[in-house]
Formats: C-alpha cells, sequence, structure tokens
C-alpha cells in the first residue's frame, strides 16, 4: 500500500479522509498519513488524522507519496498545486466505488476528486484536480477546465464547456 496524504484538514478534507477509507475497503491501496495545512499547528489532531505540517514540510518530502488536494475553492487549491513541484509527490485522482462512470470514454487529469453519488454518463473530460461533490451528474460530453468545482447535487447537461477555475455552487 502506498502512503496518501491530504492537503487541507478543513470538511472537505475530512470527507476526503473518509473517501480514501471507503475506497480502501473495496480494493486496499492507501495507507492514510495525515494531513497537510497551513492553518493549522503540526502535530494537531484533526478527526483521525494528525496535521503534518504546512507547505514547507510537503516541499521537504523526500520519499514517494501521493497527496490529495482536498480544498474546494479552486484558486486556493490552483494556488497549493502551484507551489509544489517535486517528483516524489504524485497527484492520484480518487474515484468513490459508489460512482457511476463509464472508465472507458470518460478522461479524468491528474489530481480529482470524485465523491460517493456521482454519474458520469459518456464522453465527460475532467481536467487536472477537477471537483465534483457528492450526488452530482454530468451529461454526455461535458467537460470540465482545470481546478473547476462541481458541489453537492448538481446536473450538467450534455456538451457543456465549464472553463478552468470555476465553481459551481450547491444544487
Amino acid at each position: 500500500m502506498k502512503n496518501i496524504a491530504i492537503y487541507g484538514a478543513g470538511g472537505f478534507g475530512r470527507e476526503t479522509a473518509l473517501l480514501v477509507r471507503q475506497i480502501n475497503e473495496v480494493t486496499p491501496r492507501w495507507h492514510f498519513v495525515g494531513y497537510y495545512d497551513d492553518g493549522l499547528r503540526k502535530n494537531s489532531i484533526v478527526g483521525d488524522g494528525m496535521v503534518l505540517g504546512g507547505t514547507d514540510d510537503v516541499l521537504d518530502l523526500k520519499e514517494e507519496i501521493d497527496l490529495v488536494v482536498a480544498i474546494a475553492d479552486p484558486l486556493v487549491r490552483k494556488s497549493v498545486v502551484g507551489r509544489i513541484h517535486l517528483d516524489n509527490i504524485k497527484f492520484p485522482t480518487l474515484i468513490h466505488p459508489k460512482c457511476d462512470i463509464d472508465a472507458k470514454s470518460n478522461a479524468f487529469g491528474k489530481g480529482c476528486i470524485l465523491t460517493n453519488g456521482v454519474i458520469l454518463t459518456t464522453g465527460v473530460s475532467l481536467g487536472d484536480f477537477v471537483i465534483v461533490n457528492l450526488s452530482s451528474t454530468l451529461g454526455h460530453d461535458v467537460s470540465l477546465g482545470n481546478f473547476a468545482t462541481v458541489m453537492p447535487g448538481c446536473s450538467i447537461s450534455g456538451n457543456v464547456r465549464i472553463g478552468n477555475g470555476c465553481m459551481i455552487g450547491t444544487g
């Protein structure tokens, strides 16, 4: 199992830790090592994980690690990712086991997060570091640009193009 950490220890970060646990229940893949967050004290406890530090601590890492940037705000997420340029840091795409997706016809960038109940039909394209949150639906040939965020309960019809850094609010 690979080590995985979550950047962002707020509500969405804790939900992402739950997502990692739920993925592991189906296919054991990761060992959750904790959170990175510039706004919290190192070694403090958040939910079921420890704060391992902030950006400087990530940049000091020497071992290979998977890092998920679990910050809903697209501009903040882009800023965090922009500061992390190390070959040993990998940004996996997390897909909840209860997502209904056509993996053959859909394309996912790196660092995406798809949570419980998401439906992607056919020909959907997600850029890098896209978040599609709880019970959202993306119809045929939808395209989401890099760092886009779709909040819970959104339905996006076919052939819609959403640009880089856009946030679509709940419902």
